[in-house]
């Protein structure tokens, strides 16, 4: 048995060399060199669809908007990859709606009407190359409306598809801008005007935020 004693030396010692350049080419990846990123984004997103929502609830119910406001917050949180895929989910923007009956009290508020219209979505995005200072971006997923109140039902899911960059990426806060479209759906209840008719209250976005 002794004269395999040389053979086995030999193989240790390709073992102990052999580990570390494993680990360097990625062969054996080792858990504590992940360079996943996790990112929190918050800003503003105009909508257009609550433009047709309100438009809808006037046709149906009868009453006279004094102001409409198509831009709310739009909060979300991602994780991506070295390879550049990356997966996201969020809310917003989210909109509530304020109707004050008049028809028997004209001079008094003696009776506001509340809607509410709170999306929320999942996607999965790509992260390309870094070109100058901006890094562009792709996302595409899910969105759901959570919707209700007096004069607004339930919602439908729909597709949701976007197109962005970051700039200065991999800075403290980033800065970013994007475009989309949201094709989930909502119910505009039927009132006395109107049969219930179902619209997409968020449709056409644009968006501006910052990343942390």
């Amino acid at each position: 048995m002794t004269h395999l004693y040389p053979v086995l030396r030999f193989a240790a010692l390709l073992t102990c060399l052999g580990l570390p350049l494993n680990a360097r080419t990625g062969i054996i990846p080792s858990p504590a060199a992940s360079n996943t990123e996790y990112h929190v984004e918050l800003g503003l997103t105009y909508a257009s669809g609550i433009e047709n929502v309100i438009n809808q609830m006037e046709k149906t119910i009868g009453f006279e908007r004094e102001s409409t406001w198509p831009i709310g917050l739009r909060i979300s949180a991602y994780a991506k990859m070295e390879s550049g895929i990356g997966f996201g989910m969020g809310v917003g923007p989210w909109t509530t709606i304020n109707v004050e009956d008049r028809r028997y009290y004209p001079y008094h508020n003696n009776d506001v009407k509340v809607s509410y219209i709170v999306p929320v979505f999942a996607d999965i995005r790509y992260y390309f190359p870094r070109a100058g200072f901006l890094t562009p971006y792709i996302r595409a997923g899910v969105a759901y409306p959570i919707s209700g109140g007096d004069y607004i039902g339930a919602g439908d899911p729909g597709p949701l598809v976007a197109l962005g960059a970051h700039a200065w990426e991999h800075r403290y806060v980033t800065i970013g801008i994007e475009a989309g479209y949201d094709g989930s759906k909502v119910e505009v209840k039927s009132g006395y005007l109107h049969a219930a008719e179902k619209l997409r209250p968020t449709e056409f976005t644009l968006s501006v935020f910052a990343s942390f």
